[in-house]
């Protein structure tokens, strides 16, 4: 039975894909505040994200990297509408530039393997 899953290079440029709409909208909760319909969609993002770097192996360190600081990220944006448990304005700065670094990581190994294939073909 053939595998359903798509070809390397095809599953790196939709997480390419996904990365950049996952950046936009984190961009937005993290500057407008997090209400609950971009928290949805911030979410949805991260899903497909995870998908799609679900079907390549060489993406899996870096995903869990950033799932990580997605999680960190979250509960700290979540955290600032109980200002008792809130962590400063400047440790959300940290978690969220950790959030881009992962993301502009996996968004290289993702190049790095699309130009491995294209070598290869």
């Amino acid at each position: 039975m053939p595998d359903p899953s798509p070809p390397i290079p095809q599953a790196a440029s939709e997480a390419l894909a996904a990365l950049e709409r996952y950046q936009l909208h984190l961009r937005q909760m993290a500057t407008g505040g997090v209400d609950a319909e971009l928290y949805h969609r911030v979410s949805l993002d991260i899903q497909e994200v995870r998908r799609c770097c679900h079907e390549v192996h060489a993406l899996s360190a870096g995903w869990v990297a950033l799932l990580i600081a997605h999680a960190e990220l979250s509960q700290a944006l979540w955290r600032t509408g109980h200002p008792q448990d809130a962590p400063a304005a400047q440790e959300r700065q940290r978690l969220a530039a950790h959030v881009v670094d992962c993301v502009r990581a996996l968004q290289q190994e993702c190049m790095d393997l699309l130009g491995r294939r294209e070598g290869w073909q």
